[in-house]
């Protein structure tokens, strides 16, 4: 397993913090064979990924966490082989967050593109024009695209029937908010949406309890680093 160095020093401490109770090489490129650890998507993070996803190699990703962030990622998710956590295991704990209730009303979609660099890596660059051909098929609700770092979330969802997205940290937010979801499968709130694009005016408003816990047990604090390793370690090929 190599840990893949960065440069930047609070991405490359996470990593080490990892290394620390795994082993591993810590270098600066990857051997394109090894199962690579990762920090976020850039410093040539995405064409890793690209790369083990067309060959099928695992690797494991680090970003911030869902609901305890931090910017010297002293809270951090870890993910198997996707940007987003999609490990829905039972966790015994809850996030300290508010959950407000379902939200059966509103007027338009808000719709949440990949970034850029997640297109890039999961080949969507066409999901977001595909996506509002469908539903301007199968709504005459107004259609409001929000791309990241483009204004503030909150102000579009408040009012809005529906969220529609690829997989964002914002599915995570809109859905503590109480707006029910339409999603991809890379969504980190997958289990807690729908998947056909073409059922927006019937979305769905299930129990959040379990859900929750599973995607808070993929963030871990600095300090439990081998309770991490503990839960990575089953969803890596058992050689290493």
């Amino acid at each position: 397993m190599q840990f893949i160095l960065s440069g930047v020093e609070r991405r490359d401490n996470c990593l080490k913090r990892l290394q620390s109770v795994t082993g591993g090489q810590l270098v600066k490129n990857w051997d394109g064979e090894s199962i690579p650890v990762i920090v976020g998507n850039l410093h040539g993070a995405d064409e890793i990924q690209i790369e083990c996803r067309e060959k099928n190699i695992p690797y494991i990703s680090i970003d911030h966490g869902y609901f305890r962030r931090d910017l010297n990622l002293k809270y951090a998710r870890f993910c198997v082989s996707h940007y987003h956590c999609n490990d829905w295991r039972d966790y015994e704990e809850s996030p300290e967050v508010n959950v407000f209730d379902w939200k059966d009303y509103g007027d338009h979609v808000v719709v949440l593109p990949p970034a850029e660099y997640v297109a890039k890596i999961y080949k969507a660059k066409d999901w977001l024009d595909e996506t509002v051909e469908t539903l301007r098929k199968n709504t005459d609700r107004l259609i409001m695209v929000k791309r990241k770092n483009d204004g503030d979330l909150f102000s579009v969802i408040k009012d809005c029937w529906a969220v529609v997205s690829f997989g964002s940290v914002g599915d995570v937010e809109s859905a503590l908010y109480g707006k029910p979801l339409f999603t991809s499968d890379f969504s980190p709130a997958s289990p807690i949406s729908l998947k056909d694009f073409t059922k927006i005016e019937t979305p769905v408003y299930p129990d959040r309890t379990q859900w929750l816990r599973s995607l808070y047990g993929c963030e871990w604090e600095s300090s439990e680093m081998k309770q991490c390793w503990d839960r990575l370690c089953p969803l890596l090929p058992s050689t290493i």
